[in-house]
């Protein structure tokens, strides 16, 4: 086995941009269940998840059905009484998209 550090170009870039959103939704769902509704808020509403590495790094196909996702939940916690546990699912929901068997 070589002590050689891994070359960064032969990193599967899908799985980078994976991890990236999958850190963003596990800040949200923290933000959720810290009791940081108005966070999670925006960054939902914002769509702040949306940046090169993750739109360039995940097929499109799977990309949209979290993005559909993560729309869900932005509507959950958009209403006059958030409902934060349905919230919550479509954030695990999204979540469940990239491990695997998802």
């Amino acid at each position: 086995m070589s002590n050689e550090a891994a070359d960064p170009h032969t990193t599967f870039t899908g799985s980078q941009a994976t991890a990236s959103l999958i850190a963003w939704i596990d800040r949200v769902l923290m933000d959720l269940r810290d009791g940081r509704i108005n966070d999670a808020r925006e960054a939902l509403q914002g769509e702040t998840w949306r940046t090169g590495r993750i739109e360039d790094g995940i097929p499109r196909p799977i990309l949209e059905q979290a993005r559909d996702t993560l729309h869900d939940a932005a509507e959950a916690v958009s209403r006059d009484q958030p409902d934060v546990a349905a919230a919550e699912t479509a954030l695990l929901m999204a979540r469940s998209r990239f491990l695997p068997g998802g």
